[in-house]
């Protein structure tokens, strides 16, 4: 089965969920674990300030940050799961940076940088502050604010961010770009 093929399966199983089918749902996310897994290692492995959380750890609590609440989301397809995700992890990365910043004695190593948003920014920024940067990004282009979580905290290339969310890559490149450059003035204001 190709890679297609393997999406449009996932996407088949996450419709077969909402109408009501549990097994397809443990399906798609046991098909998509092994690629969340790899995926939240090399997030970790950017992000040298996380020591607290191993890759397994942090799909599990996005895990419970999506599927904790009540009732089963509606997922219009793979990608829609994958941004997510992406923005679960997103969340969980910030929670545990905002809980070591609120010890007695936060230090420098508690800060992390973002090497492929800020290819032009030398220094480090927290993840509370990416976080508002974020959330203003998404009521303003929610598009972009997918693309960036999926680029960044997911760790996907263009074709994929593509494929997953049905644009071309030269969509994405010029989304990524725009993004970045916002994200970049609006983190150095």
């Amino acid at each position: 089965m190709n890679t297609l093929e393997k999406q449009a399966e996932v996407t088949r199983l996450l419709h077969s969920a909402q109408a009501g089918d549990p097994d397809a749902l443990d399906e798609a996310l046991r098909q998509m674990y092994g690629a969340l897994h790899r995926l939240a290692g090399a997030q970790l492995r950017q992000n040298s300030s996380e020591r607290t959380l191993s890759a397994t750890a942090l799909v599990n609590e996005a895990y419970l940050k999506v599927f904790g609440g009540s009732g089963t989301p509606e997922w219009e397809n793979r990608g829609h799961l994958l941004g997510v995700a992406a923005r679960a992890m997103r969340e969980v990365l910030v929670d545990s940076a905002r809980r070591r910043q609120a010890s007695k004695r936060p230090q420098s190593v508690d800060r992390i940088e973002l090497s492929e948003i800020s290819g032009a920014l030398a220094h480090q920024i927290d993840y509370a502050a990416l976080l508002e940067c974020m959330e203003a990004l998404e009521q303003i282009d929610p598009r972009q604010a997918s693309i960036v979580s999926m680029r960044f905290f997911v760790g996907l290339t263009a074709e994929q961010i593509g494929s997953a969310m049905g644009i071309s890559p030269a969509t994405v490149q010029r989304e990524w770009r725009m993004a970045r450059a916002w994200l970049q003035r609006e983190l150095e204001g």
